[in-house]
């Protein structure tokens, strides 16, 4: 008697394990293959904050599969409780990241198949998935306030940015797009004035944030000194006569013809007059 309540105690025991180990691995399923993501690029961030993924069938015979978006790229199902969710399509959407205004953050998919008994086969993990929905931001343009030189440093800051697009025209539009590398140079449109310089930065998934700088070109300056004045009508006559002069601005063409002459001159007599009389 002594003897089989021992064995009774060994076999409740054993049964104990296995109960609270959990199911082992299912013999009847295998790895799930051919997990795909048409339109996430795990190299690029992307703005598409809910993701698609679809995959093939594992060996075995699987009855559906527990499936986990996450930023743990080693989670593994737990055969005695698995976490996720459980489908038996063999695609599935994430949740809408938007939600946590994600900065090119990581997200894996967890995906195991399940046969008729419940138990799971291995856990395989797909991604990353990189989504990113935040702008660049605290961007910035420095440029000189005047200027009578058509072409202009600018100095152009931004966090998050890997491109910008400078622009006379509007943001985005009309400008050339170029690496983001602190400073660039730029030549001013046509004419005297106001130029506004458009400036559009974009991170890696797209993402832009604009901001624009006001830049005053004074026309016709033809000593450089950012004034107009009898010294540049003169300078301009003095170069149409042959004489020598000192260097001349040849930003001072006012009519963009490539030559400093006469509408220059008349140009700069005109100004001065018109100043004299407010």
């Amino acid at each position: 008697m002594r003897h089989r309540h021992i064995s009774d105690i060994v076999i409740s025991a054993t049964l104990m394990l296995m109960l609270f180990s959990g199911p082992a691995a299912a013999q009847n399923v295998g790895e799930v293959p051919d997990i795909q993501s048409p339109g996430h690029n795990s190299e690029i961030p992307s703005r598409v904050s809910r993701i698609d993924v679809t995959w093939g069938i594992p060996e075995g015979d699987p009855y559906g599969y527990f499936v986990l978006f996450n930023t743990n790229p080693g989670h593994t199902f737990d055969g005695l409780n698995p976490d996720g969710e459980y489908v038996t399509r063999r695609t599935f959407t994430s949740p809408d990241f938007a939600e946590s205004q994600p900065d090119d953050v990581a997200y894996y998919f967890h995906i195991a198949a399940a046969d008729g008994k419940g138990e799971i086969g291995p856990t395989v993990t797909a991604g990353p998935y990189r989504i990113d929905v935040v702008p660049p931001s605290d961007v910035g343009v420095t440029a000189p306030e005047i200027t009578s030189s058509r072409t202009v440093t600018l100095t152009l800051t931004a966090t998050g940015a890997s491109e910008v697009c400078v622009s006379n025209v509007s943001h985005g539009e009309g400008g050339r797009w170029e690496n983001l590398t602190g400073q660039t140079e730029w030549e001013l449109s046509p004419g005297g004035g106001e130029k506004i310089v458009h400036v559009r930065f974009s991170d890696l998934a797209g993402n832009t944030a604009d901001t624009s700088a006001v830049i005053t070109f004074i026309a016709g300056d033809a000593d450089g000194d950012l004034s107009l004045s009898l010294r540049d009508a003169v300078l301009v006559l003095q170069t149409m006569a042959g004489m020598e002069t000192t260097d001349i601005n040849p930003d001072a063409d006012v009519n963009n013809d490539g030559k400093i002459g006469t509408e220059e001159a008349v140009y700069i007599l005109r100004r001065i007059s018109d100043r004299a009389d407010e």
